[in-house]
């Protein structure tokens, strides 16, 4: 009798291990299909994570790309820019930024039009010179008189390279009276320039030019007391002061 009691509680248990072996496997296999399944989502988003690296990294290129184009046309055009140093800012957590937040699309439209308009209007300087008389009212230097200056004066060495400050299109090159030897430029948005007293012109008319060519060479030609680029600019017909445009910034003022 006891051998039954026995084997009957053997049995018992027996089956009770069973049941909780076949639950316990079951669950376990469940709880490695939920995790498979997260591995397979962190994957997805790893190689999504990837791909926006990647389109992250070319946009970057791009923008660098541009700052160079930028920063040689400010070169050639006689202008160096300082940057601030960074001072602070809010904080934003990273994990909160997505990269459609960074505007690369409108920064990328910012940088061609920056290129484009800085290399089409006349900015920066035609020559590197000291400004030795400023646009306005002035004591004419050869007879003493009172006059209008309508442009600057930038003192320069024989021969000096004359550089041309925007792109455009030569429409005169030739001898004008107090001028000397002059070339005459006419660019986009309505402007002109013109760079007298030269020793030499580089450019005959209707030639195309762009910002930082040299169009002539530095002299003393017309009514000059000496070695010197006149420079003007005019905006659709009317004089305007090359200084407002020569420099766009203390940094690079005299």
């Amino acid at each position: 009798m006891k051998c039954k009691v026995y084997s009957a509680i053997v049995s018992i248990i027996a089956l009770i291990s069973l049941g909780f072996s076949i639950f316990t496997f079951s669950q376990f296999e469940k709880i490695k299909t939920t995790y498979e399944n997260q591995l397979k989502e962190k994957d997805k988003e790893i190689e999504r994570l990837k791909q926006e690296k990647l389109v992250l990294i070319e946009k970057i290129r791009f923008v660098e790309e541009k700052i160079k184009e930028a920063n040689k046309i400010l070169k050639r055009k006689g202008i160096e820019i300082k940057i601030p140093e960074p001072k602070g800012g809010i904080f934003i957590p990273a994990e909160k930024v997505k990269i459609s937040d960074l505007y690369f699309e409108s920064l990328e439209k910012s940088l061609k039009k920056f290129v484009k308009v800085m290399t089409d209007i006349p900015i920066g300087l035609p020559l590197k010179g000291v400004v030795t008389s400023k646009f306005g009212y002035r004591r004419d230097p050869i007879n003493g008189k009172a006059a209008f200056h309508s442009g600057i004066d930038i003192k320069a060495y024989y021969k000096q390279p004359i550089r041309a400050t925007a792109n455009g299109k030569v429409i005169f090159s030739g001898w004008k009276r107090g001028y000397g030897k002059v070339v005459i430029i006419k660019h986009k948005y309505g402007f002109e320039t013109v760079y007298a007293h030269l020793s030499m012109k580089r450019v005959g008319i209707n030639k195309p030019v762009k910002a930082g060519d040299i169009i002539g060479l530095a002299g003393s030609t017309g009514r000059a007391t000496g070695v010197h680029l006149h420079y003007e600019i005019k905006r659709y017909g009317r004089y305007i002061n090359p200084l407002e445009l020569l420099y766009l910034n203390k940094t690079n003022s005299f």
